[in-house]
């Protein structure tokens, strides 16, 4: 409780009610009292904490277990090691931490060179029912397929140095920099064109294969590459964004099993997030709860 009380003040504690950043900490009652217009706030109030009834060493332990590895936890072996006697509480805080991750990683565009390709998830699904016979629907095969998710994946990259380019282990030309991945509703052009504005800087170049739908990317990005994978080598037109799509697909099947759709956003940021700072080490953790303290993580 001491150590995120300290990082909330450090980050600043703003008023719900006025806004100032003004406030008198109240020991006994342990809350903040603004000096403008005297409105009371508790210590997770305004955080991600806000409203949960969990103790702070639960989400502390969560957010370090959730950034102490290239891989992550699942709700249930967090329960495990927390002993909390039910599972729901701990899967919707394990959310919650990957919604502050993501609303992190919003706050960035990707720029210079940047990979886009699209990925088909395999998700938990429920055939419905046709009404007149009373059997399931069929089920179809391919990407539009009912358990198939679809997800638009970008990643920026840059030349790699000389030396590394010469040496047997880094024989690709290019190293990756940031990834994003958007789960979208379809794979049209007006879908993928507002997805990309919104994500990637306008005078970034675009390489992307011959798909149809990127065709009006020209609309939204200045420099826009298009291959025709038949004639070239897809891992050196599109090698890390394939790379993603992979490492992502694998991760989920190895930790989680199965994912619902509409969560399956939330597993994909905390992928990114930590991809994204993968030279950050230990202080990938204090970055998490900086982001946790703010009032604007939601």
């Amino acid at each position: 409780m001491t150590a995120f009380k300290e990082m909330r003040e450090k980050q600043g504690v703003v008023c719900k009610k006025c806004q100032k950043i003004d406030h008198y900490w109240l020991p006994s009652k342990k809350l903040y009292e603004c000096k403008s217009c005297g409105f009371r706030m508790s210590l997770k109030s305004g955080t991600v904490m806000e409203n949960s009834k969990l103790p702070f060493q639960y989400w502390f332990l969560a957010m370090h277990l959730m950034t102490a590895s290239k891989k992550t936890i699942s709700a249930l072996e967090l329960q495990r090691q927390l002993g909390h006697a039910y599972y729901e509480p701990i899967w919707a805080m394990m959310h919650k931490i990957r919604r502050v991750m993501s609303k992190r990683d919003d706050n960035y565009q990707l720029e210079g060179q940047v990979e886009v390709d699209e990925g088909f998830y395999s998700t938990a699904f429920m055939l419905e029912i046709n009404a007149f016979t009373g059997e399931p629907e069929f089920l179809k095969r391919g990407k539009g397929s009912q358990k198939k998710t679809k997800v638009l994946v970008m990643a920026s990259y840059k030349n790699a140095p000389k030396k590394k380019q010469n040496m047997k282990k880094y024989s690709a030309k290019t190293i990756p920099k940031y990834i994003k991945m958007s789960v979208i509703d379809d794979m049209t052009s007006l879908t993928i064109n507002r997805e990309i504005e919104n994500v990637i800087d306008k005078q970034s170049t675009v390489v992307t294969d011959a798909y149809k739908s990127y065709k009006d990317l020209p609309k939204v990005i200045e420099n826009h590459q298009q291959y025709n994978l038949q004639h070239f080598d897809s891992d050196k037109i599109l090698p890390w964004v394939h790379k993603a799509i992979t490492n992502s697909k694998n991760l989920l099947k190895a930790i989680h099993h199965c994912v619902w759709p509409e969560y399956l956003q939330n597993y994909l940021d905390e992928f990114c997030y930590k991809v994204n700072r993968r030279y950050f080490g230990e202080k990938i953790f204090e970055r998490v709860l900086i982001a946790s303290v703010t009032n604007t993580w939601y």
